[in-house]
Formats: structure tokens, C-alpha cells, sequence
């Protein structure tokens, strides 16, 4: 029961199932927090979809703001965890050698190919990222930096211990491009574009539902690049404050 005296009940019927109404309005926020974006969705948005009232989402959650940040860590933080997993596992692997360039882009993008599927077939995790990516200074954006920047960190590392010829900052943008082209690759894979698709005018594509096919080719897409010659000279590169 909550301060106003209504109670909620412990759970909600979804299908022939039951899930938790908390469960429930978490599950609805990631799917409209996808799609809608985290500063587009309103808490009547989900609780329309979750089957509750206005008040139910304040009674779990705390207010609006509370339930987009556990959502947002709901959709990114697996594949983010998986990643990190991976990448001790090849070091467990590989020991004090630097890792093999594909396994750590390996790590990097598989989980991101295989990350949560939306009821319509699209990834959360690219559909959330979209949209962070184009509110750059939203609220939003800057707790997910702050709360996954780690992991980009990890990466870095690696890439620059397997690749030192070379310089940080270089690698720094390797590993943004590494990401970036995967992302905007599996969104263009999304079932709601339909790009990929309709790029190739009739001569047919790849099932882009399968993931394996779909990684081999980002990754020989960002193997190609990432590997590359430097582009820069290291006296190019300014210290931060010069």
C-alpha cells in the first residue's frame, strides 16, 4: 500500500503468465525507452502500456527519472557485463600476452549483435543508443557515460596493447569507429528500417535475423579498419590544455 492508501496487487496477469507489476512497468519502460526514447517517454505512456495507473509507476519506482535510469541499466548494462566477461575469459586464455585483435573485437561486438530483442524483433540496445547519441547533453546521456564508460576503457587498453604502433588517441578512435559502424549497421538491420534491404534494389540480402552472419561481417568490416596504418603522426597530437 502506498501513502495514499492504494494497494497494489503483488502481480499482473501478462498472456497465460504472471509477472510482478514491477517487473512489468520495467519490462514496458526498456521496450518505450527503446523505441521512444528516454526524454520522449512520459510515465503515462508506460503505464498505459503496462496495464497500471500513473500512480503505480511512483509507488515502484520513485518517480520518472528513477525508473528511466533502471531501465536504461536494464538494456545496457548485460551485453556491457558480457563484454567484460569475454575479455576476462581470453585473458585467462592468453595470459600476460596481448590478446589477438579479433578475439578482443569479438568480445566487443558479438554481445552486441545478440543483445535483447524488442517484441517487434529490434535490439534494445541499439535503439536506446540511438537515441542517447542524439540528445548529447541530456540528463540521461551523462548518467549512462558515467555508468559505462568503464568498459570502453577496457577495450581501449587491449586494442592499444595488441596494436602498439599505435598512439592512444589513435586507438581512441579506432575503437569509437569499431563501435560506431556496428551500431549504426545493426540499426539499419532493425526490422522497422528495413535498409540494409532495400539498399540492394531487388538483388537480395543475407537473413539479417541471424547473428552469426551478422557479426562475420561487421567484423571484417572493422578488422579492415581498426587495423590500418596510422593516420596520424604522434607530434600531430596535442596534450589536453596545450
Amino acid at each position: 500500500m502506498n501513502n495514499s492508501g492504494v494497494a497494489y496487487p503483488a502481480a499482473v496477469a501478462v498472456g497465460n503468465s504472471e509477472l510482478p507489476a514491477r517487473d512489468r512497468i520495467l519490462a514496458h519502460a526498456k521496450e518505450l525507452i527503446a523505441r521512444k526514447g528516454p526524454v520522449a517517454t512520459t510515465v503515462r505512456d508506460i503505464s498505459e502500456v503496462s496495464g497500471t495507473d500513473v500512480a503505480a509507476v511512483n509507488y515502484y519506482f520513485g518517480s520518472k527519472d528513477a525508473l528511466i535510469r533502471e531501465a536504461l541499466v536494464a538494456v545496457l548494462e548485460p551485453p556491457n557485463k558480457r563484454r567484460s566477461d569475454m575479455l576476462d575469459m581470453a585473458r585467462h586464455v592468453y595470459g600476460h600476452m596481448p590478446l589477438p585483435l579479433h578475439v578482443i573485437l569479438d568480445a566487443l561486438l558479438r554481445p552486441l549483435v545478440e543483445s535483447e530483442r524488442g517484441a517487434d524483433g529490434g535490439r534494445l540496445f541499439v535503439r536506446a543508443e540511438q537515441h542517447l547519441r542524439a540528445v548529447p547533453d541530456s540528463e540521461y546521456t551523462r548518467f549512462v557515460a558515467a555508468h559505462f564508460d568503464s568498459y570502453a576503457q577496457m577495450f581501449i587498453d587491449e586494442i592499444f596493447r595488441a596494436l602498439p604502433h599505435l598512439t592512444r588517441p589513435e586507438i581512441v578512435w579506432r575503437y569509437e569507429f569499431a563501435r560506431g559502424a556496428a551500431l549504426h549497421l545493426l540499426a539499419n538491420c532493425d526490422p522497422l528500417s528495413a535498409k540494409l534491404s532495400t539498399l540492394t534494389d531487388g538483388h537480395g540480402m543475407v537473413d539479417l535475423d541471424d547473428d552469426e552472419l551478422v557479426l562475420k561481417e561487421i567484423l571484417a568490416n572493422v578488422m579492415a579498419g581498426i587495423a590500418s596504418p596510422p593516420a596520424w603522426r604522434p607530434e600531430q597530437i596535442r596534450k589536453a590544455g596545450v
